[in-house]
């Protein structure tokens, strides 16, 4: 039970007893069971009649009791769940990690966001301020951006991370290591959700927003400079060699959004397509994740500090730890390719598009410019000397 209404504004006792609930909850433990779940069901077999999420003993008769209510509440029998291809549970592995990765960084862009407005734990409810805060994403970013952008931001960040206790004695070099990789993670997330070349943040709201995208498995592409013989064919060495550059060899998601304004100027249907390394975005969502663990634990902390007459039940979650060392973004994403993209229509108010077709990697943009035509069949063949062999 909750204090009942006393204005239009929250009270004291609100503010506290809202705050004793959700700083009590431990969303690093929610992230880490997700990340835990689609890695079972990446390596399960769909065809095998197999349930990844089942566990031995007391976990595996409570997962068949569940299953038993679920089938009875559809009137089927017991037995009966419905089969999945390995290609379905390929795309929807695809689907999940992207989406609990944008999941992620969009929690720990808002909490950062939330803290560095915070003036007094006493006089602020962390659970209003994230649930009342600005809708847009670039509105977000601008309230970490200024908060951050002072000489003492080093500082200021590494207290929303770092446990007071261990600030005690000072900056130590391990943990400035810790706060800089969490820094990192933190830039990261926020290059997922604004200002990237691809239209990352659409695909992952037109994935929440009534499934209008596409996940698959069968689409394989490799730039070349090797072109087409008269005949329509191309050595497979060509494919394989040197000069080759895969750009996707991983699950695509394809996305079609309306392309951001640029210079102010609607643009016009851009189709993209995003390469999924799910063991990568999974990582990348752990790393968030656990940025964001770590923020919320010292946040939680704060609010229940100094208080004698909690019940056991109120306390901040567990401190996830301190990643020194790393991993940075880098160290998981590396230099590869994020996706392309192809621009449909010219903008609704008229004029040239301003966005090209092209390759994008996380920090460089390669235009495409097509001067034939964008389709054509071709045939692999194989190379010259290893027919002769």
């Amino acid at each position: 039970m909750y204090p009942p209404l006393a204005g239009p504004k929250l009270t004291a006792k609100q503010r506290q007893e809202l705050d004793d609930t959700f700083l009590a909850s431990d969303p690093y433990g929610y992230f880490s069971a997700r990340i835990s779940m689609i890695l079972r069901w990446a390596e399960s077999d769909g065809g095998s009649g197999e349930h990844p999420l089942a566990a031995p003993d007391k976990e595996q008769q409570n997962a068949t009791e569940t299953r038993g209510r679920f089938a009875r509440l559809l009137g089927r029998p017991v037995d009966f769940i419905p089969k999945t291809s390995p290609r379905s549970i390929a795309t929807q592995v695809a689907t999940d990690a992207y989406a609990l990765r944008h999941h992620a960084a969009e929690s720990l862009v808002r909490l950062t966001a939330t803290l560095s407005q915070r003036t007094s734990v006493a006089e602020t409810c962390v659970w209003e301020a994230l649930s009342a805060g600005p809708n847009q994403l670039d509105q977000v970013v601008s309230q970490i951006r200024e908060f951050f952008s002072s000489v003492e931001a080093p500082m200021q960040f590494a207290r929303l991370v770092l446990r007071e206790q261990d600030l005690q004695s000072g900056m130590t070099e391990e943990l400035g290591s810790a706060s800089n990789v969490f820094a990192d993670w933190l830039q990261f997330a926020i290059d997922l959700l604004v200002g990237h070349e691809l239209q990352l943040n659409a695909a992952h709201n037109k994935v929440k927003h009534g499934l209008s995208v596409r996940a698959r498995d069968d689409l394989k592409v490799t730039l070349v400079t090797t072109p087409l013989s008269t005949d329509g064919t191309i050595p497979v060495g060509a494919l394989t060699g040197p000069d080759a550059v895969d750009i996707f060899d991983r699950p695509v998601i394809e996305v079609l959004a309306q392309a951001p304004k640029v210079d102010g100027h609607r643009q016009g249907l851009e189709l993209t397509q995003l390469r999924v390394d799910v063991p990568a975005v999974l990582a990348e969502a752990y790393m968030i994740a656990w940025a964001h663990g770590a923020m919320f634990h010292v946040a939680a902390t704060k609010h229940f500090e100094g208080r004698t007459d909690l019940p056991n039940y109120l306390s901040a979650p567990a401190h996830p730890g301190y990643p020194v060392g790393g991993p940075h973004p880098d160290h998981v994403s590396g230099k590869g390719p994020v996706g392309m993209r192809f621009p449909l229509t010219t903008p609704p108010g008229g004029g040239p598009a301003r966005r090209s077709a092209g390759v994008a990697f996380r920090d460089s943009f390669i235009p495409l410019i097509f001067t034939g035509s964008a389709m054509r069949n071709g045939r692999v063949v194989a190379d010259e000397a290893t027919e002769g062999a």
